[in-house]
């Protein structure tokens, strides 16, 4: 009998929404008013006469009418620009009134629905009382206005509502809002729920957050699973890969506008053939020598620069790490052993320093210039440098001297 109910409920508000634009189609063509006040009247009686809800977007403009649906019966109405079949939907606390065709067409639910002979068909009642009004009010507004509205602490909510309804579109527009809104707290909870709604979708979304922030969030990373630790570095890899060039040592001293541009990264543009600064480098000196090396698909400058104390200049051991997904230079452990020209090898996961000569003072080597045979290695998970076996070559010798390192 309550079915019954709903069904001429539903029946009588799609003809009376009928007979209301066709009143106001009057009214526009002849200009006339009263003669059809008892006519809105009656209709008003039965809760169909209202503000129209052609355009439901017009009536939430500001933040006071937001919420009008919760009390509105119209702002719960959502026609399409056709005359398709009109369905009223239970959800967890307000019935709402949609097209069926239109909201097929978003919702992969709806769609089986619509095709079928079940009773909610017949009926042209959908229970769905387990489904939060306010999201499914969210979806509408999506799915029928182009519009999205939907607060960081609630996009949790309405996945589980639009995966459990199937609107692709909707979910994918959730998704783009959570990349922005992901934190290491909150990570780890929507992979969970990745796994509990079998979400392919959501767990990248997930994943695509932690390989940004790869080296960032190293004890989440590190603390997952094998297979998705490996798909977090293909993650990592799966952009072009561009040339980039830098200045890496700088011996002159001077402090004008020629060293302040060698103090940038720049980045060869495949479309012109064009080189294009993209950052400047994380420190501030006038003489500097670094070695490069890219792991996991992060820049690293490692070695140092000269700068001021009390009693004059002496250079300062630092390293840093880019990351060109992010955009941001982070500092990183120095090396051990203040060592210059040096080879950098990475191998396994690990940068591996290697040789180089004792540089505190940015002088010219000679003769008399001791060379490294020890071997450093870097774990850019626990962001450290560590002894390795030394070279086992101990003859170096210099028989000349390099005038380009000449400060």
């Amino acid at each position: 009998m309550d079915a019954l109910l709903q069904a001429v409920s539903t029946l009588l508000l799609c003809l009376g929404s009928w007979v209301k634009y066709s009143i106001a189609y009057i009214q526009k063509s002849l200009g006339f008013e009263g003669g059809l006040a008892w006519v809105k009247w009656t209709l008003a009686w039965f809760g169909v006469w209202g503000p129209s809800n052609v355009d439901p977007m017009r009536r939430e403009i500001n933040g006071s009418q937001s919420e009008a649906w919760r009390t509105d019966q119209e702002s719960r109405t959502y026609r399409n620009h056709g005359n398709g079949p009109m369905v009223a939907v239970q959800t967890s606390t307000h019935i709402f009134y949609v097209d069926l065709e239109r909201l097929a067409d978003c919702s992969e639910y709806f769609r089986a629905l619509s095709h079928s002979c079940m009773k909610e068909t017949e009926e042209h009642l959908v229970n769905l009382a387990h489904v939060p009004s306010r999201a499914f009010h969210s979806l509408l507004q999506f799915c029928f206005l182009n519009r999205f509205i939907v607060p960081e602490n609630q996009i949790e909510e309405h996945l589980r509502v639009s995966t459990y309804l199937l609107v692709p579109g909707f979910t994918s527009r959730l998704l783009r809002a959570l990349l922005e809104t992901l934190t290491e707290h909150s990570c780890l909870a929507y992979l969970q729920l990745a796994e509990e709604l079998c979400s392919v979708e959501l767990q990248e979304t997930v994943l695509t957050y932690l390989s940004k922030n790869l080296l960032e969030l190293p004890s989440l990373s590190r603390n997952m699973e094998l297979h998705l630790q490996q798909e977090l570095l293909q993650m990592r890899s799966r952009s072009t890969p561009r040339l980039c060039c830098l200045r890496k040592e700088n011996l002159i001293s001077r402090d004008n506008q020629e060293t302040n541009t060698a103090r940038r990264l720049f980045r060869l543009e495949e479309e012109d053939g064009t080189w294009s600064s993209i950052t400047e480098l994380p420190f501030s000196a006038d003489k500097w020598c670094f070695t490069t090396a890219v792991l996991f698909n992060y820049l690293y400058l490692i070695g140092g620069f000269r700068h001021r104390t009390k009693r004059g200049y002496e250079f300062k051991m630092a390293s840093f790490r880019y990351n060109p997904l992010t955009d941001q230079w982070v500092p990183t452990a120095p090396l051990i052993k203040h060592r210059r020209h040096f080879s950098a090898a990475v191998c396994e996961g690990h940068i591996y320093a290697v040789g180089g000569w004792y540089l505190d003072s940015l002088v010219t080597p000679d003769s008399t210039t001791g060379v490294y045979t020890a071997v450093e290695r870097y774990d850019p998970w626990a962001d450290c440098w560590a002894f390795v076996s030394s070279l086992p070559l101990t003859d170096f010798q210099f028989t000349l001297s390099l005038s380009h390192d000449s400060p």
